[in-house]
């Protein structure tokens, strides 16, 4: 019987393939001692259109990665991954500017660069990825939305007077 994998090992797991099989093949050298990865809400919460985070180590020491618990797709899953290592890379300090699209662009990552998609070269290694290290075990989380909120009216009569 296999041991499952919870979302943290991929993400980790990913972490490391692309550490080695897309960054150092690009020239750049990610360290992954100080990345911790998650699925989790990033800080504008669920409505926010962040699907990925990076914080800084200026808060415990490490670079605090966090995947959008909406995202479900293995491919876009470890597009979003990469693209938050390139922040983790350099500890968060030049945001989305020529330093970040560098990498970015190196790597295989295209469009605006504070939401780029995954070039078709990124995805075809992306796959090969997965097939080695499995599916990105998670559905995707929705909510129900808001309840919707009935009349506010009501009716108030007096028992003896029927008013």
């Amino acid at each position: 019987m296999s041991k499952k994998t919870t979302r943290e090992e991929w993400l980790n797991n990913m972490a490391r393939e692309l550490k080695t099989r897309v960054f150092k093949r690009a020239g750049f050298n990610v360290d992954l001692k100080k990345v911790k990865v998650s699925c989790g809400f990033p800080s504008t919460g669920w409505k926010g259109k962040r699907i990925g985070e990076c914080h800084g180590t200026h808060n415990n020491g490490n670079n605090e990665i966090f995947i959008h618990p909406k995202l479900s797709d293995s491919v876009r899953v470890a597009g979003v991954l990469a693209h938050e290592l390139i922040h983790a890379f350099d500890d968060c300090e030049n945001g989305h500017g020529p330093a970040f699209r560098k990498v970015a662009i190196a790597i295989g990552l295209e469009g605006k660069m504070t939401a780029t998609t995954e070039s078709d070269e990124l995805v075809k290694m992306l796959k090969k990825i997965i097939k080695k290290i499995g599916k990105y075990p998670h559905k995707e989380m929705t909510t129900p939305g808001r309840k919707k909120q009935g009349t506010r009216m009501l009716k108030v009569s007096c028992s003896n007077c029927n008013l």
